[in-house]
């Protein structure tokens, strides 16, 4: 990180502790090692990352926050996949074409409708461990 952006974030830090928003805590960033601050929300946030940072206390809860992440990951492509056809539906005349795309909108939707149930089930978390120093 060059000296310039590392005082870009500083003055974001700065910032957000000044404001009330934010409190510096013992924590680093796991990708960046920068400070992470404490959010009044109780996130973690990375200033450099631009991202929140959930801090987890075990491999288990690791573990966990991993499938919870990956599972929102397949959640976001079922939603692309859904505009994708969307988009097609929009220009085809063909009803068999239109047919397939429907039987297909209602299998996305359905697993889309199951990964959301899972993941609200779960404890929030995050795939990265905040180092302390």
């Amino acid at each position: 990180m060059s000296v310039s952006s590392r005082d870009l974030v500083a003055k974001k830090m700065a910032q957000l502790i000044r404001a009330g928003g934010a409190t510096l805590t013992s924590y680093t960033c796991p990708v960046c090692g920068t400070p992470l601050l404490r959010l009044k929300t109780g996130e973690y946030y990375c200033a450099n990352c631009d991202r929140p940072v959930v801090i987890v206390r075990s491999d288990a809860e690791e573990k966990e926050v991993m499938i919870k992440y990956g599972l929102m990951d397949i959640r976001d492509t079922l939603y692309e996949r859904l505009v994708m056809i969307n988009n097609e539906l929009k220009e085809t005349k063909d009803i068999d074409r239109i047919n397939e795309l429907v039987k297909s909108m209602v299998l996305i939707l359905e697993a889309y409708d199951k990964i959301t149930q899972i993941i609200n089930q779960g404890s929030p978390g995050t795939s990265t461990k905040a180092e302390k120093k």
